[in-house]
């Protein structure tokens, strides 16, 4: 006896192969725009990070520039 044959069978399966190639690709590709994005935004906070830093470090040092100065002004 002959097994009944399905027509579309390899359609299909080149339908499914298709679209899991293409979801693969779609998902790996906004996978590595969302990576940029989150990677380029930890870049601005270490800059804003450093910028407060050394404006902390600058008054700091205005502080005891400014306290020197006071001790030496009265005498």
């Amino acid at each position: 006896m002959n097994k009944p044959r399905i027509r579309g069978g390899p359609a299909i399966v080149l339908g499914l192969t298709t679209s899991i190639t293409a979801y693969a690709i779609f998902y790996s590709h906004f996978q590595q725009v969302r990576d940029k994005k989150v990677m380029r935004e930890g870049v601005a906070r270490d800059k804003e990070r450093i910028r407060l830093k050394r404006k902390e470090q600058q008054l700091m040092q205005q502080q005891k520039e400014g306290v020197i100065e006071s001790r030496d002004g009265g005498r």
